[in-house]
Formats: C-alpha cells, structure tokens, sequence
C-alpha cells in the first residue's frame, strides 16, 4: 500500500479557523471536515440559528471553492437544483440542462431542510449521493462534487425516507451553546455578523482532491488489517447487542470515515480512536442512540473510549494543584505541580495526540496548563531576581 505523505497543515489550519470563529461548534467542525475528507455525504440536524450552514459557507471561502445552496421544500423541483432545460438545444432536439450556478458545477453542495423535499427530488439526489453524477440529456455527467453537506431539524421517520437517509453516511447531532458560553458567544455572533468578516483562503479544491485519495488510501491499509477489521466487527456486534443496527452500505463506511478521522488527528493510519469516532458518525439514528453508541464503545475500547474523563480528571488535579502552590506559596507545592504539568504531557501523549472530537476538553485543560505555567514562570523569575 502506497504511504500518505500529503501535508496536512492547511487541514488543521481549517480546522483552528473554524473552530475559533464558532462557539462550541468543535464537533460540527470535525462532522463537516470528516465529511470533506472522506467525500461522504454529512447531514447535520439541530435547531435552526445554531451555525450549521454558516460553518460551510465558511469552509467555502477558505477553500475559495464553488458553493451552492438551496432551501428545500415540498414544491421544489429537481430543475431548482440541476438547472433548467435548454430551449435553444431542446428546439434541435437535443435535451439537456442549462446547469451554471447550480448544484452540477459546485465543489461543495448544502441542501438545507432535506427531508421536506419532493419525492422527485428525493429521487434525483439518491444517484448524486450514490455516484457524484446526474443524467443530462442521454448520458451521465461526472459532478465535480467534493463534499455534500444536508441539515434537517429533526430526523425524518417517513419510510419514504429510509434510503436516502442511510445514505447520509455521516450524522451530527447539533446543540444550541450552554450557559456558560453565552458571553462568548454575543461576542463572536456580532463580530462575524457586523464586523470585519474577510475569511482568507486556506487551501484549493486540488488539496481536498489530495486529501481524499489520502483518505482512500488509509481506508484501504485499515481494512487490509486484520485487528482493525476484528475490532470494527467486535463494535458492530456489540452495538446491534443494544439495538442498533447498521445497513451493510453503512458498516462498510466505517471504514472511509475512520481514515478521515485518522488524517484529522494527524496519522496515516487508523486507531482505534479513529474506529470510535467513525462509529459515533455512521452509527446514531436518533439523538438518543449516541448514549448506546458510547456505551457499546466504552465496552469495546475500554480505556480509550474514556478520553474525555481522562481530560477532565487531568484539568481537575492541575486546577487543585495550582491552588494549592498559590495558597501555600512553598517549594513542595511548587516541586509538585512541576511534576505534575510532566505527567499531563506524558498522558496526553498516550491518548494519542489531540483528538479532533475532544478539542473542547484540551482547549480547557490547555487554558489551566497556561495559568499553572505562568504562575511557574512568576516564581522562577522572582526567585532570579533575589538571587541578583
């Protein structure tokens, strides 16, 4: 198997921007990018006015990508979305579409409301989904489709659905911000929506094309794997023992999904890490499933299905510690949470790195690891000084 040597900064250089234009959007970043690397369609479903199309708009523009969205609703027809028919080639009997500005030239695609659409054209985006191509006049255009991104604000339970929902390969549920994050938030919502909102170009469409060859390539070194295949089919049995069954289509997916998440996190192969976030992707129906989902993970991976505990019990100690020096001001504390900042470092290199859908977690224990090193950094220099 060929090996990856693609360089992956500007992905994380996508992946730093949008998080930090978005509160409390790290997850939704990790979906859509998992999404742009693999080529699996994303379908995002959550409230409205919680950034789901914002965040792949600006995906767009880093990427200075084509983007075409459209609003669905049950009146829409597939013409809306594929472009009209051409009356001057139609009176020379020719039949085809007049497609500019619509959905067959764009790099990256969001149909906003999925699931109120027409069985039509329901129907036409069943062969998009399927084959990143559509049928104009007599043969089959290749799209130049990078990655499809849907949004829904609920999941749809109509059995009319049902195929073109399990096509949807990758799932993320959507929260509104907590509490605690609202001021952060105000700030950020007026900036990107008054102030200075110029969005720089990241990386082009060749790279994405790069990427998910990359991708491929992983997916198919995984699936080569004889451990890797033994322990995505010991999860899959072990999530239909809590009563959620994955389609054939979907298990296979799990796989290209994986490689992404691999990529994302910085290794050319897959993990077992990787493994888990594919599954909390391609696995959820409902909401409710993602408790089952990490349950059956939690049985499967043991130690690494309990990263985010990890982070937090880590953030915790370094808080106390730190504490603990200020209040008592002695060498001992001093010595202990020196050592302690060497362990955390050590800890999170057996993690595995940072891990894209826990960003949130290292983005808190950074914060306390930044207080805990400054405050180091006051008493070393203090102590200089009275040496002089």
């Amino acid at each position: 198997m060929a090996e990856v040597t693609l360089n992956l900064r500007p992905l994380y250089t996508l992946q730093d921007e949008l998080c930090s234009r978005f509160v409390q959007r790290d997850a939704e970043v990790f979906a859509v990018l998992v999404g742009l690397v693999s080529g699996e369609p994303v379908l995002l479903v959550g409230e409205p006015g919680t950034a789901k199309t914002a965040i792949v708009e600006s995906l767009a523009k880093m990427l200075d990508a084509k983007y075409f969205y459209y609003l669905l609703s049950r009146f829409t027809e597939p013409d809306e979305l594929l472009g009209p028919i051409d009356v001057v080639a139609l009176r020379e009997g020719q039949y085809r579409r007049v497609t500019a500005g619509r959905l067959p030239e764009a790099h990256l695609v969001f149909l906003d409301e999925i699931f109120k659409s027409s069985t039509a054209v329901r129907n036409t985006l069943l062969d998009i989904v399927l084959h990143k191509r559509f049928l104009n006049g007599a043969h089959y255009v290749k799209l130049p489709m990078l990655a499809l991104y849907t949004a829904s604000n609920e999941v749809s339970h109509d059995s009319e659905d049902a195929a073109f929902y399990d096509r949807l390969t990758i799932r993320q549920f959507v929260r509104p911000v907590t509490q605690d994050a609202y001021d952060e938030l105000l700030l950020h919502g007026v900036r990107l929506t008054y102030g200075n909102n110029d969005i720089r170009k990241v990386a082009d469409v060749g790279y994405v094309e790069k990427l998910q060859s990359a991708a491929r390539l992983v997916a198919l070194a995984a699936a080569e794997n004889a451990s890797v295949r033994a322990k995505v089919v010991e999860a899959v049995q072990e999530l239909e023992a809590k009563g959620i069954k994955l389609s054939d289509r979907r298990k296979i997916k799990i796989f290209i999904v994986a490689a992404a998440a691999a990529l994302l996190a910085g290794s050319p192969t897959v993990s077992e890490a990787d493994i888990m976030d594919a599954l909390f992707f391609v696995a959820p129906r409902e909401e409710g499933d993602e408790e089952r989902v990490q349950q059956a993970v939690a049985k499967v991976f043991g130690d690494v299905a309990d990263i985010p505990q990890k982070l937090l019990s880590m953030e915790a100690e370094v808080r106390n510690t730190l504490r603990k020096l200020e209040e008592e001001k002695s060498l001992e504390a001093y010595v202990n949470l020196r050592q302690l900042l060497g362990e955390v470092t050590r800890k999170l290199k057996e993690t595995g790195g940072v891990r894209p859908r826990y960003i949130s977690y290292y983005q808190r224990l950074k914060r306390v690891v930044d207080d805990a090193l400054r405050k180091l950094k006051e008493i070393e220099e203090g102590k200089r000084g009275e040496e002089r």
